[in-house]
């Protein structure tokens, strides 16, 4: 009989911690405020399989009038090896907002690209799109 107890009893806490664990929730916009507005941020991500993936770097620029600018590298490894090396930077407009009653960002490039970003928060405060990990490195350099 306690064995059966103490069973239930950790299974509960297990699920209860797993829960907690991969909690997610939209952030309101407010919150978005304060993390994006005048920060620079850092976004990595991964595309591929295991082996011949492609790591994506991006430093952007978040400015309080909306205007973002975003330097981007991305480091492919080949077949043979190799490492496929690409650079990159733009600059547009990011618009925190709501669609469909979900927050997330408004993308506008400067050639008039648009997209909507929903973004979500996990249980331990991190901000995060898909599997795209986002960090506050410090304050914007904005013009």
């Amino acid at each position: 009989m306690k064995l059966k107890i103490a069973l239930g009893l950790f299974l509960v806490v297990c699920i209860w911690n797993t829960n907690n664990l991969n909690a997610q929730v939209n952030p309101s916009i407010e919150e978005l405020h304060k993390f994006y507005n005048n920060q620079k941020l850092e976004v990595t991500w991964r595309q591929g399989g295991a082996v011949y993936g492609t790591y994506n770097f991006l430093e952007v620029h978040y400015c309080p009038n909306g205007y973002y600018g975003l330097y981007g590298n991305s480091v492919k490894k080949t077949v043979l090896g190799n490492e496929q090396r690409s650079n990159w930077k733009e600059f547009g407009t990011w618009k925190i907002t709501s669609q469909n009653n979900v927050n997330g960002i408004l993308y506008i490039s400067t050639v008039g690209n648009q997209n909507f970003y929903p973004l979500y928060k996990n249980a331990n405060g991190q901000i995060y799109y898909g599997n795209m990990t986002i960090i506050n490195r410090g304050l914007a350099i904005c013009n």
